[in-house]
């Protein structure tokens, strides 16, 4: 008898029909085989996806890494040892009542172009530096030359690199009783920097002792840097100095800027330094 194999699409006979009964035993056996084996391999990867699961899920997040630029710190002994400044304005002198300059200040347009203040009655100088920057170095002076206000442009990149080329003893020769006393960059809106020293002599200048001098370099309204020092007398202590800078960088309008007057007067020569 003739049996038809499906599979094959044909007859077959007996004997043909206990091969294929023979072959289809053997396949599902391999079948069954192939299907444990995949379970198995099933069963490992849940496993491992599992454990990987549950220890990702306890996994510290990423670390943190500091990137902000941390401010300078205090390097010397002029004022409290460690931190930062503040603005640079924190000394400056209370203003007048009437909302214009400190008492004892007056407001000035400088034949330069920007605006300041000064204690009434210095006389001004002025030095051209040749240095191809917008305004050259100013000076105003006290009555016996013991006190000075220095105000000018500098041609460094930014306030601190251009303390640093003044420290450098190899472009900016100094006396021997040249003593830094902090240098410090304070929290300001603009880049700024301050140096504080002391030195038994500066060339030009009178022979007064031991001279303090506060270093004030910061970036304007203008995006240019520049410098506002104040120079006296030691001996009667270091807060003149400071107050003197302060106050002047309170005051300060570079050229051809706008900028209210402190406490927000206007008019009169509050604008000095509003040529727009």
């Amino acid at each position: 008898m003739r049996i038809y194999d499906s599979d094959r699409q044909e007859w077959v006979g007996p004997e043909r029909e206990r091969a294929v009964a023979l072959l289809h035993d053997r396949d599902a056996g391999r079948q069954r085989a192939a299907l444990r084996g995949t379970v198995a391999v099933l069963a490992v990867c849940g496993l491992a996806f599992g454990t990987w699961a549950l220890g990702w899920k306890d996994e510290p997040g990423p670390a943190g890494y500091l990137t902000q630029r941390q401010p300078e710190q205090r390097t010397g002994s002029d004022g409290a040892a460690g931190g930062t400044d503040t603005t640079g304005t924190e000394d400056a002198a209370r203003p007048s009542p009437d909302g214009g300059p400190p008492s004892g200040y007056e407001s000035v347009l400088d034949a330069e172009g920007f605006r300041t203040a000064v204690p009434r009655g210095w006389s001004r100088g002025q030095q051209d530096t040749r240095s191809g920057t917008a305004i050259d170095i100013v000076n105003y002076r006290s009555s016996d030359g013991s006190r000075r206000l220095q105000v000018y442009e500098v041609s460094e990149p930014s306030p601190m690199a251009s303390l640093q080329v003044f420290l450098d003893d190899t472009q900016v020769p100094k006396s021997a009783g040249f003593e830094q006393l902090s240098l410090t960059s304070p929290a300001a809106p603009r880049p700024a920097a301050r140096l504080a020293y002391r030195t038994d002599r500066i060339t030009d200048e009178p022979e007064i002792g031991v001279w303090h001098v506060v270093d004030h370099r910061f970036e304007a309204q203008d995006g240019k840097i520049y410098a506002i020092a104040a120079y006296g007398a030691e001996a009667d202590g270091t807060q003149d100095e400071r107050e003197l800078v302060a106050t002047a960088l309170e005051w300060f309008c570079p050229p051809l800027t706008y900028c209210p007057e402190p406490g927000g007067a206007e008019g009169g020569g509050g604008t000095g330094g509003d040529r727009t």
